[in-house]
């Protein structure tokens, strides 16, 4: 049986077009059937107030372990900005890279001494969480955890775990897999594909 969390967030994926099928390339360089397009979400108010419900959650039995919210840039910083708001927490965000100007920051805001929790939307091999874990040491940080909407469960946890980082999801993409299946939601064929993939490694 799929977690309510998990229902939830699969027809809210639907919904708006946040889950598509077809031929696409992951941030970590690999080929995939299924994509997960956060940046959907983020534009209906009310479906990113109820993710950010879930996430929140998620945190709960670590409220006293944790003292700030980063965001991975871009795609985190929504997410971490809300949760942010949300648990009324300091905020900063991870550039992908140093600027190239001014200051020459790739951590902004106030990390030093903080204990963290980095957020970003997906998790698929972890290397832009990872970098990012390792520009908040450099600043002083103490990342103690990542939090994503969506673990595709393609290495990042473990990557992570090598890193000292637990990797927190409100839900995994076997786990929304289950649920198209189980409610017919879409052709089973591409779930097949989809789930060959993550099993393979592809």
């Amino acid at each position: 049986m799929v977690r309510a969390e998990v229902a939830t967030l699969t027809k809210i994926l639907l919904e708006t077009k946040a889950l598509q099928f077809g031929e696409f390339i992951l941030s970590s360089g690999a080929k995939s059937s299924i994509y997960i397009d956060l940046r959907m979400v983020i534009s209906k108010p009310n479906y990113f107030r109820l993710i950010l419900a879930f996430l929140a959650s998620k945190l709960a039995p670590l409220y006293g372990e944790i003292d700030g919210v980063v965001g991975v840039a871009t795609a985190g910083i929504p997410w971490a900005t809300g949760l942010a708001l949300y648990l009324g927490l300091p905020l900063a965000y991870v550039r992908p890279e140093p600027k190239k100007h001014g200051m020459g920051k790739q951590v902004e805001g106030c990390v030093e001494g903080l204990r963290l929790v980095v957020v970003d939307d997906v998790a698929t091999t972890g290397s832009s969480l990872a970098k990012s874990i390792e520009a908040l040491r450099l600043a002083g940080g103490q990342p103690r955890y990542a939090l994503v909407v969506v673990d595709r469960m393609q290495g990042a946890r473990e990557r992570l775990a090598r890193l000292g980082v637990q990797l927190l999801s409100v839900a995994n993409l076997p786990e929304i897999l289950d649920y198209l299946e189980e409610n017919r939601l879409v052709d089973l064929e591409l779930i097949r594909r989809a789930r060959a993939e993550l099993y393979s490694g592809g």
